[in-house]
């Protein structure tokens, strides 16, 4: 008997919880497959895996070598803050390699991936995933119309649906102000769970399609319900409304992670004990706690009013007007056409008005580096990296001492408490490029409360409220499930890391990957089914 793997994916799925769930008999699928397999944790890229992860898992490379980390970046010839969506598509995924020396693969909705390479098989990009960049793509090319006529789009993630515009569908879907009301988190609610149930089918149903010898579909929904929902599922959290979660018959997070292991459950059941059976939770959810939204104005106090720095906050005022349009101009100009590029361009201006202007970072000795908001980064203006850098290399030690005790030292002024947890070295995790965009400081917020006005001896007071409408953000916690034959029932396997589970997978089936960073973890992949 030849080997096989089934792998499905969360995006997001927090493991913590899905595992207090699975205890409860809230996901039972999950505890069945615990009980017959095996978990084990997965690390994923340090600081930098809100954007990265997934990219690590496609091209089996780390972030230095596929170069996306964040969907932004600030520009290094220009010192321009620009949209910086993943270009990975010149890089080919594992199951590509794998496909071209013979297997049969089928990969569905891996965020971050554009279908457009010839495969022994099948692949869906963007039919039902929270990140979105082309629009739906297949290849075969004639199965999006089929998969059109069969299930429609899905019902959240499928906006705008065969657009190629990089956003967050979730992000925008029924929502009208700049936070949705009790009525339209119940309309997301319900879309959710009928999308999560739609993609269920969809994936038994290519699934069925082939005697893959590789098959990987990714669900999305509980990212999104991550991010647009915790305040419904935690009850600490400042914007939590009992009545408003009984209206929706419990927690919306859970009741969507358990939609999920419904579709875990059937798969278990369809591929019986034929083949190696992977859950991975690529990372976790947990409260929206951090002041990345205060990291710039904070940087220009630090760096000193000598150098007449724009204030950050100086367009603040645009954002909480803008906010409540957002959504229906968004539907307005894609009716009347306007390209795309247009559109994000005046998107990027609404979200992040209250940056700085690039002549203003060009003057300073560091300035914020989009890395998402669970850790913060700062990029230092280098002279010989920058074109108008002022740090010199022999300076860059004393000046990262120098940031890290100034930002230990900010309290939230509420509680006292510190906000920062860690600032580190983004060159001591991560190898660097001289042309990455990469922050050069990685800052670890403590995310203890939500803070809304921060103080110093240095930086004095800044009040600035999170106006965002997002309430749950990422961890870093991944956990992969196995199942099968050679796997040992209710155990613990070594860690792997996320970009070495393409060249297990592969080195399972037989093949070696060359040219890539991860590396075969030995438990998995030496395991036989026969």
């Amino acid at each position: 008997m030849r080997n096989r793997v089934v792998a499905l994916g969360l995006d997001a799925c927090d493991s913590y919880l899905a595992l207090t769930l699975a205890k409860r008999g809230q996901m039972p699928n999950l505890a069945r497959l615990l009980e017959e397999g095996s978990q084990c944790r997965v690390e994923n890229p340090f600081g930098l895996f809100v954007g990265a992860i997934w990219a690590n898992y496609t091209t089996a490379l780390r972030p230095s070598k596929h170069g996306f980390h964040c969907w932004d970046k600030i520009e290094p010839s220009t010192y321009r803050w620009e949209y910086s969506p993943p270009r990975i598509s010149h890089l080919s995924s594992f199951w590509k390699k794998m496909s071209d020396v013979g297997l049969s693969v089928a990969a569905i909705d891996v965020p971050h991936r554009l279908a457009n390479e010839p495969l022994n098989g099948i692949e869906v990009s963007e039919w039902g995933t929270h990140d979105r960049h082309h629009g739906l793509v297949t290849y075969p090319a004639d199965l999006a119309l089929e998969l059109e006529r069969t299930y429609g789009f899905h019902p959240v993630f499928g906006i705008e649906p065969k657009t190629a515009l990089d956003f967050a569908p979730d992000d925008q879907f029924e929502r009208q102000g700049a936070r949705r009301t009790a009525q339209e988190d119940e309309a997301l609610f319900q879309a959710l769970l009928q999308g999560a149930d739609t993609k269920r089918r969809v994936t038994l149903d290519l699934l069925r399609r082939g005697d893959w010898d590789f098959f990987v579909s990714i669900f999305g929904e509980s990212h999104a319900a991550g991010h647009q929902l915790w305040h419904l599922h935690d009850p600490t959290h400042p914007r939590f409304d009992p009545q408003a979660r009984d209206a929706l018959g419990g927690d919306p997070v859970a009741k969507v992670y358990a939609a999920l292991d419904r579709a875990v459950g059937e798969v278990m059941t369809e591929v019986g004990d034929d083949c190696l059976l992977l859950v991975h939770f690529s990372h976790g959810m947990n409260v929206h706690y951090d002041c990345t939204h205060m990291l710039e104005e904070i940087l220009i106090r630090l760096d000193g009013s000598a150098r007449t720095p724009v204030r950050a906050r100086s367009g603040a005022w645009l954002k909480r007007a803008a906010a409540p349009l957002v959504a229906p101009l968004r539907r307005f100009a894609h009716a009347i056409r306007i390209p795309a590029a247009l559109r994000g361009r005046v998107g990027q201006r609404l979200q992040v008005s209250e940056h700085s202007t690039p002549e203003s970072r060009a003057r300073r000795r560091y300035f914020l580096e989009p890395n998402n908001s669970v850790y913060g980064g700062i990029r230092l203006n280098l002279v010989g990296r920058e074109p108008r850098g002022c740090v010199q290399p022999g300076d860059v030690d004393a000046i990262c001492a120098q940031l890290e005790a100034d930002l230990l030292d900010i309290r939230d002024s509420e509680t006292g408490r510190p906000v920062v947890r860690a600032v580190l070295r983004c060159d001591s995790h991560h190898e660097r490029r001289p042309d990455d965009v990469m922050p050069d400081l990685l800052v670890e917020w403590a995310r203890d409360s939500q803070t809304s006005c921060v103080t110093s001896p240095k930086i004095g007071r800044l009040r600035a409220p999170y106006e965002g409408w997002r309430s749950g953000d990422h961890r870093p916690n991944g956990l992969l499930v196995a199942r099968g034959k050679g796997v040992p029932a209710g155990g613990e396997l070594p860690a792997i890391a996320t970009e070495d589970i393409g060249p297990t997978i592969a080195a399972y089936l037989g093949v070696t990957l060359d040219g890539v960073d991860g590396k075969p973890a030995a438990w998995l992949a030496q395991m036989t089914v026969s």
